[in-house]
């Protein structure tokens, strides 16, 4: 599985490879790696066997590296807090970090288990704020198909990278039912509403709701560096 992991990153590692000529990005690379280190000792996710995948994501997010890394280990927390309150949860929704705000998308069984997962949230330390997208599940007839909501998510994926190229690499998409939710940091808000107006108009999503944001000032990278 390691091995797997590993070469779907190929075409990753070559990019950051590319930028070994510019020694802007070279040195920022080594800056990240060192910084990967530390959020990957503390992430236990599949991130721990992708670090090019890490360090590419760091190197086209508009947030600053040391930024990116603490969002990555708040979001690790987050998850390591809802698996321990409700160990179901983390089988429907998933958590989020941009920015130090927390967001939280999936279907849950009812407003029970929305209010647990929201009390455990809470509980992580160093959160500027938390949103959440948790809406009850349908059942019956009206169930939401998992095969629909892959492909719809896909295809809207697809026309994001399409319309914003490699600004999408920290762009998270997640679709229930017919509804999308556009998760991550853009560099502008012109690009977080061509991001919506892209979404809304994929064929298939019926609603759009967005957690996009642009990194603060003190977040944000410097101008030249990794633009």
């Amino acid at each position: 599985m390691t091995q797997a992991l590993w070469c779907s990153d190929l075409g990753q590692r070559n990019q950051l490879m590319e930028s070994r000529n510019n020694p802007l990005l070279r040195l920022t690379a080594i800056r990240l790696i060192a910084l990967a280190v530390g959020v990957l000792a503390v992430a236990g996710t599949a991130d721990s066997f992708t670090p090019y995948r890490l360090i590419v994501q760091a190197i086209r997010s508009p947030e600053n590296p040391r930024a990116f890394v603490e969002d990555k280990r708040l979001k690790s927390q987050l998850r390591r807090a809802l698996m321990l309150s409700n160990p179901s949860a983390t089988l429907s929704v998933d958590p989020y970090v941009a920015g130090g705000h927390a967001y939280l998308v999936g279907w849950v069984k009812d407003g029970a288990q929305r209010q647990r997962i929201e009390e455990a949230a809470r509980g992580v330390k160093g959160l500027l704020s938390i949103a959440i997208y948790l809406p009850t599940e349908p059942t019956g007839p009206d169930a939401p198909s998992k095969t629909n909501e892959i492909k719809l998510e896909a295809h809207l994926r697809l026309a994001l990278r399409e319309k914003l190229g490699g600004d999408t690499q920290n762009v998270d998409v997640q679709v229930l039912g017919h509804h999308a939710v556009l998760i991550g940091a853009l560099r502008s808000s012109s690009e977080i509403e061509e991001a919506v107006q892209v979404a809304q108009k994929t064929e298939g999503v019926s609603g759009v709701t967005s957690f996009l944001s642009v990194p603060l000032s003190g977040d944000a990278k410097r101008i030249g560096i990794l633009r």
